[in-house]
C-alpha cells in the first residue's frame, strides 16, 4: 500500500479568489480590477490562452517570469524532472492538459532538465474547485487514482507541475505515487497559480509565495500559505 507524504514543499507565482468570494462585496476600484485580473489568468491558465493584456502564452509568461526574476532556485534545479500531474477525468491521448504545456515552457527557458508526462489518472475524481469541502477527494484516493509508468533513468530531483492548487491534496497523491517508485528522491511542487479562499488574504495577484502542503490526521489536506 502507498504512503502518502505527511508534507510537501511548494511554490506558486501567482494568487486569485474565486469570483463567490468576493462578487457583492463593497471594493475599491483598484481592488475589484486586482480580483478580476486575477480571474482572468486563472482562466488564461485553464484554456492555454495568451496572458491576460500580452501576447504570449500564459505557460511562456509564468516560466519567463520565474527565471528572469530568480524565483524558487531550490525547486527549478537544472537536474529536476519536471512532472505534470493529470486532472480530474482520465487521461486520454491527444487532450489539452494545461500542467503539461506548463512543464514544457518551464523546461524551455531553463527551468528544469526535462518533463516526464510519466503519471496518469486511470479512475474518474470530482474537481476539488468545484466540490463542497465534505466531497472533496483525499490525497488518498488521488494517489489510488493515477498511475505511474517508470522512467528510464531513476530521478533524483522531481518537481510535481500543475496549473492552479487550490488544497495540494492532488500534488500529495501524485507525490504518493512517485514516491512509491522513486523512495530517494527529493520530490517538490509547483503551480502556476493558487487559490486564495479568504479575500481578506489576497494581496496581489503576482505573489509569488514558498509553502507547506501537509497530510491532516483526518486524511485531507492543508496548504500553507
Amino acid at each position: 500500500m502507498l504512503k502518502i507524504p505527511g508534507t510537501l514543499k511548494f511554490a506558486s507565482l501567482l494568487s486569485y479568489v474565486p469570483k463567490r468570494r468576493w462578487e457583492g462585496k463593497k471594493l475599491s476600484s483598484e481592488r475589484l480590477t486586482e480580483f478580476k485580473q486575477g480571474g482572468e489568468y486563472m482562466w488564461s491558465l485553464k484554456r492555454a490562452d495568451v496572458q491576460p493584456d500580452g501576447l504570449i502564452s500564459v505557460y511562456d509568461g509564468v516560466a519567463k517570469w520565474c527565471r528572469d526574476r530568480r524565483l524558487f532556485s531550490d525547486f527549478f534545479s537544472r537536474g529536476a524532472v519536471l512532472i505534470p500531474v493529470p486532472g480530474s477525468p482520465l487521461t486520454k491521448p491527444d487532450t489539452m492538459w494545461a500542467p503539461k504545456m506548463l512543464a514544457e515552457s518551464l523546461v524551455a527557458v531553463g527551468l528544469g532538465s526535462s518533463v516526464a508526462t510519466c503519471i496518469s489518472r486511470v479512475a474518474y475524481v470530482p474537481k476539488s474547485a468545484t466540490s463542497s469541502p465534505m466531497d472533496r477527494p483525499m490525497p488518498a484516493k488521488h494517489c489510488e487514482t493515477m498511475a505511474i509508468t517508470p522512467m528510464v533513468t531513476e530521478p533524483t530531483k522531481i518537481l510535481l507541475v500543475d496549473d492552479v492548487v487550490t488544497r495540494g491534496a492532488t500534488f500529495l497523491g501524485a507525490a504518493g505515487r512517485v514516491a512509491g517508485l522513486y523512495p530517494n528522491a527529493d520530490i517538490r511542487a509547483f503551480a502556476a497559480m493558487r487559490t486564495v479562499s479568504n479575500s481578506n488574504e489576497f494581496n496581489h495577484v503576482m505573489d509569488p509565495r514558498i509553502g507547506t502542503i501537509t497530510l491532516k490526521d483526518d486524511g485531507h489536506s492543508l496548504r500553507r500559505p
